[in-house]
């Protein structure tokens, strides 16, 4: 028998909407707002992303979505899904009057060109979260929050954490000339807080610690130049908890990269990783030095073609950070389908299943300025290495801007 009646889609019971909502949150946020798009009882019974308690609900933060182009086209973007391979080009005229910090979880830390005032925005909504201003009593905070845009000794990392409710936005940021500080805050917040940690304290307070940063169930992680990875806590007291504290100090020769795992939930594989690049060997005893250079087919250890003799032996390390553990596991293999990119502006990784002209097990290296290692590509397999490529910031394609192994 074939069933002919009219079907009531818009009058679906509740139970079944919710349902629907919260896979297609699972899957993708965008479908989501697809759904909520579609017919008004639809909308009226599901949550509007749009609304300012839900402006940083874990459930509607773009997560697996990054910023493919921040050239000038016009107010328009391309952003990339790195779980599904969707694409879209979105219209964002706020990006007229801020400068773009920093992004954490697909969301956009935004700076006003004229008050300097702290926004978060989401791309994918054009929700605009307001945060406390940044004030000149948080001291080296303010100075480096207001210094120049794009300055080559500033740094800014953001997060946001689960820990408190609601969710608070957790600011790393860096001057070598301006000092350094910590700072957090919510929506609701009249001002920012900045942690202050005595074990923070280093004997050099100019200096720029900060490496890269990742939130992993929750919580936001930074690496620190030295190797180490650091939890900025904010539940039950807010501090500076060190993970993993065990690495040596290179003397600012190793540049770390903390990769967010490719699912939040960790037991399902695809943690977080760290990769860690020494720009020479110097770190070794000189027979570990012969014997690394000897073997170099079985180890992670590149011969470069560089300007200064000793930076021509290159180590490239990749680890799991077990939090849990608080230790570092050596990774020889991440897996034929996984590609991990890292570089200053921003780390992730994805499937090379989605995207089969991108080489899997291999770590593809990109960086700006003369932080950019001399190494492209990191093939884990067959311990090769491709020279350094060029990464643009305005493409017609992703394709441009990634490498292939041939």
């Amino acid at each position: 028998m074939v069933y002919t009646g009219r079907r009531d889609w818009p009058n679906l019971p509740t139970a079944l909407i919710d349902d629907i909502a919260d896979r297609l949150l699972s899957h993708d946020v965008s479908e989501y707002f697809r759904l909520r798009s579609a017919c008004k009882e639809w909308r009226r019974c599901t949550a509007d992303a749009r609304e300012g308690c839900n402006h940083l609900d874990p459930r509607f933060r773009p997560r697996r979505w990054i910023m493919l182009s921040n050239g000038t086209d016009g107010d328009g973007r391309r952003f990339l899904n790195l779980s599904t391979g969707a694409s879209a080009r979105v219209d964002l005229p706020e990006l007229s009057r801020h400068h773009l910090e920093a992004s954490t979880e697909g969301l956009l830390l935004l700076r006003d060109k004229a008050s300097h005032a702290v926004r978060l925005l989401n791309p994918l909504t054009r929700a605009l979260t307001d945060l406390p201003p940044v004030t000149a009593d948080l001291g080296g905070a303010y100075a480096v929050w207001t210094g120049p845009f794009q300055s080559a000794a500033r740094i800014i990392y953001a997060g946001v954490s689960d820990e408190t409710s609601p969710s608070s936005v957790v600011l790393l940021m860096a001057d070598r000339h301006l000092g350094r500080a910590i700072a957090y805050a919510k929506p609701g917040d009249q001002r920012w807080a900045v942690m202050d940690d005595e074990m923070w304290r280093a004997d050099n307070p100019m200096w720029c610690r900060f490496s890269s940063a990742s939130t992993l169930q929750g919580r936001f992680y930074f690496a620190t130049l030295e190797g180490h990875v650091m939890h900025a806590r904010l539940c039950p007291e807010p501090r500076v908890v060190p993970v993993v504290v065990e690495q040596p100090n290179t003397d600012h020769n190793m540049f770390c990269y903390l990769v967010p795992p490719d699912n939040d939930d960790h037991r399902c594989g695809g943690g977080m990783l760290m990769v860690r690049y020494y720009l020479s060997l110097d770190h070794l005893s000189a027979d570990e030095r012969r014997i690394m250079k000897r073997r170099r087919k079985v180890m992670d250890v590149i011969r470069v073609e560089h300007h200064v003799r000793e930076n021509r032996w290159n180590l490239i390390q990749v680890f799991e950070v077990d939090v849990a553990g608080k230790r570092l596991v050596p990774v020889e293999d991440i897996g034929r389908h996984r590609a991990v990119f890292v570089g200053d502006v921003a780390c992730f990784s994805f499937s090379a299943r989605r995207f089969p002209c991108v080489a899997g097990n291999a770590i593809h290296m990109g960086a700006l300025g003369a932080r950019c290692p001399p190494v492209g590509v990191r093939y884990l397999a067959d311990k090769t290495a491709d020279p350094s490529f060029v990464f643009t910031t305005d493409v017609p394609g992703f394709l441009d801007c990634i490498s292939v192994k041939q």
